[in-house]
Parts: structure tokens; sequence; C-alpha cells
């Protein structure tokens, strides 16, 4: 398919005839956007601020910033507008992804400016740094964060500052938590922590509505299936992966082997990894699972029978930090190849085929954004039907990050940034070529 005129269709919202296997209208946003995963990197052009110059007639936006770095970044997974991040100091922004400014640069350095739309109010946010961020999957304007201080948090958008809607003080010091985007009714969010034992939350009541035991230590990373809305992975840190069904209750169905078939749902059996498992993602089509451990190993279960797909992966990951670690999964389809696993490795972004393992992108912070400060990916979100991802960063040094800089970065296809410039160099190209040629012939030329 050329993408050209796949881009001119979809402008004018046309539906294009397509060979036989390729997807018409309601997929075409999907094949859109896998075509420009393929030609991701890294946006040096756009900045992200909390806070800017004042314009004529207008006042000055007092949104603080997050002064030591970012943890953790939450994406609108509805209509792809609305972005959060959490800082390691407990600081919360907004960001609205479609108002995004053209600047001349002080310096002539950027050429984009996202700015922070409003921020959580001090007495809202957390005592200590935000763990994890997730948008509801139903409703856009909804958010909900953990953090290190024990506490999970429900927010509202609103035209000024998010509102607070709940607040949960739970009993050990949280890593991360998953709504489940199946559940359309109670829409229940599982909270996982330094205890060993997981916490299943109703937004409509005001405390834990279930609790799952079974792991004999922390649990690092939970996630729920996207078509069953009873089903659950949750990973350890003792290695372990769980899979439980809430509706027999708190006991777990069973624990993955990364060497056998599914063991039994006791407290010694099954081990997924040799150190923990900090991160989890589910295929679109719920029959897979990833599993991302502290040994450095990503691995592929298939949940029909439960076993170790065997996919191997390059041994080029680094993960060694206990928070959760940065993985998502991208749709694509079969017009273009199978889904796309994404990581953030220390200061570079990854992206494998989920169906064989092969390395498909590598690419790292640019050496002069390392030397600004830019530090290793500390969160990871694609932006939805659009082939952009946003990652978030630890900061190697504060005080370069002045003026209302925030350690967030934006990746998108080199189609969508740089094809002036690539156009500008060909013709650069073309010109040199025509001389060359005059030169010899002493005819002019000209190229068609």
């Amino acid at each position: 398919m050329n993408i050209s005129a796949l881009l001119f269709h979809r402008s004018l919202g046309r539906t294009i005839q397509t060979s036989p296997g390729v997807p018409h209208e309601e997929d075409l946003s999907r094949v859109f956007t896998s075509f420009l995963y393929h030609d991701i990197d890294y946006d040096s052009s756009t900045r992200f601020t909390a806070h800017s110059s004042p314009k004529k007639g207008q006042e000055l936006l007092r949104i603080k910033g997050h002064h030591k770095g970012v943890n953790r970044l939450g994406a609108d997974e509805t209509d792809g507008r609305w972005m959060a991040s959490g800082g390691a100091d407990g600081s919360i922004l907004v960001w609205d992804l479609e108002q995004e400014e053209e600047e001349d640069g002080e310096h002539g350095d950027y050429a984009y400016r996202i700015q922070a739309s409003s921020m959580v109010l001090e007495n809202d946010r957390p005592d200590h740094g935000v763990s994890s961020i997730r948008f509801n999957p139903h409703n856009s304007s909804l958010f909900s964060t953990t953090s290190y201080s024990a506490t999970l948090s429900l927010f509202s958008l609103t035209p000024t500052n998010p509102t607070c809607l709940q607040t949960y003080p739970l009993d050990s010091h949280l890593y991360t938590h998953s709504t489940s985007p199946a559940s359309t009714s109670t829409a229940l969010i599982a909270v996982a922590g330094s205890s060993p034992h997981i916490r299943l939350i109703d937004p409509r009541t005001s405390s834990a509505s279930q609790t799952l035991f079974g792991h004999v230590s922390s649990v690092l990373s939970v996630a729920w299936s996207p078509l069953y809305s009873s089903i659950l992975a949750s990973g350890g840190q003792d290695g372990s992966l769980r899979i439980w069904d809430i509706r027999f209750g708190a006991t777990c169905l069973g624990t993955l082997d990364m060497n056998k078939r599914p063991q039994r749902a006791n407290r010694a059996a099954g081990r997924a990894h040799d150190s923990g498992v900090n991160g989890l993602a589910w295929s679109s089509d719920g029959r897979r699972i990833i599993s991302a451990g502290m040994d450095g190993k990503i691995r592929v279960w298939g949940l029909e029978n439960g076993v170790n797909t065997g996919v191997v992966f390059p041994p080029v990951v680094r993960n060694k930090y206990q928070a959760e670690f940065p993985l998502v999964v991208t749709e694509s389809n079969e017009a273009v190849g199978g889904e796309m696993l994404w990581i953030g490795s220390e200061e570079q972004l990854l992206a494998f085929d989920l169906e064989n393992g092969r390395m498909l992108k590598r690419v790292g912070i640019p050496k002069i954004e390392a030397r600004d400060g830019v530090g290793r990916i500390t969160g990871l979100v694609p932006r939805k039907n659009s082939g952009e991802i946003y990652t978030c960063h630890a900061l190697r040094d504060v005080k370069k990050f002045l003026g209302g800089r925030e350690g967030i970065a934006r990746w998108r296809a080199k189609r969508l940034f740089q094809e002036e410039d690539v156009q500008v160099e060909q013709t650069e190209k073309q010109k040199k070529l025509q001389d060359i040629f005059e030169k010899a012939t002493r005819a002019p030329v000209t190229f068609s």
C-alpha cells in the first residue's frame, strides 16, 4: 500500500479499496498507525514545559513542574488527547496534547512547545513520589494514581485543576495498579505494592472490595485481561507470575513456570523469572501475556495452555529497578505485520516483533539531550491512533532543567516531522549530480 495515497484518502475521510487481507475504513487508523510506528524516532524539536511567558492580555499560568524528574506517564485511551505525568516529588501535571504551539526558540534549538494545561493542587497530591498513572479506559476525563505514600487516588479532569474524587489509604508502599478495560459495570482497580496481597478497589465504594492472597513477597506488577473482566495477571518479587479469576474468590488459578506447564496454585509452585516480575502486558487478542523480569529476560506466554512460547529476545534489555518497567504492546494489523512490543531500556527505546522476538527498532536519546540532563526512561505510553510514543525520564542534573522544561519526550515517525528536511536533502544531491553531468557533457541536463 502506498503511504502517500493512504494519508491523502484518510485526510478526506474516504474509504479506500485495498487488496484482500487489507482492512477497510474501520481498521484504516490501525494500519496507518502501524506504518508510522515502524519509522519512529526521537523528536528533538518539541519541549514540554510547565509554564510559559505570559502573552499580551493574559496572566502567567502558575503551574509548578516536576522538580525531581518524572516517574510515570498515563495516556487517555479513548480520544488520544490527554496525558498525565507524575513526578518523583509527588507532583501531577495534565497535558492537552492537541494544544501544541509553534515556537521560534530563543536559541533556535526547538520549534514546538507543549504546555501543561493544569496540575493537581498540593493538598490533593501524594506526599511521596507517584508510582503509576492510569486513565479510565471508558472515560477520558477520569484517571487514577498510586504513590509510595500508600495511597490510591481517583481524579476527574475539570476546566481548571483536576478534582480529587476519592483517596484510598492502604497498608503498603504501592508500586502499580491496573483498571480493567473489559469491565463496564464496575471497572475494578487492582492495586499492588510491598504487601504480598493484591487489593481490588471498586470506585463506587470507599474501601477495598476484595483481597487476593497467594504471593509470598511484594507484588510488583498487575494487568487485567483486555477481553475478560474477571481475569487478572500479577508478577511477584520472587519471580512468580500468577493468573487469577476473581469469580472464584481470592484463590489463584495457577502459576506459570518457564520450563513446565502451569503449576497448581500453591505458594511454592511455578517460577516465571529468576528475579522479580515488574512488567506485564497483554496482547490485544488476550491470548498472550508478556512478562519482563529483573533478570533481564522477556517472556511470552500462551494463555490457552499456559506455557512459555519460547520466543527469544536479544540480550539487550536492562531491567534492574524494582519500579514498574516501561513496557507496552502496540496494536498492528496483518497488512503490516504482527504486534510490536516496546520497552524503555535505560536510555534507549526498543521495539520487537512479538511473534519471533526480532528487534525492529533501536533508538537512543540524542547525545545532546543526555548532556542537557535527560536520563533513563522511567515511563512509556503510546498515543492512540497517532504513531506517537511519549516517554518520561529521570534527570541527570536537575539544575539543567530550568525555565519550566520537564523530563518528558515525544517520539514520532520521521514521515511526520522530517519530511521537508528529506526533500531538501534530495534536492541538494540532485543539484550536485546535475553540476557533475553538466561539466562532463558541457550541456545543460535536467532531472524530471
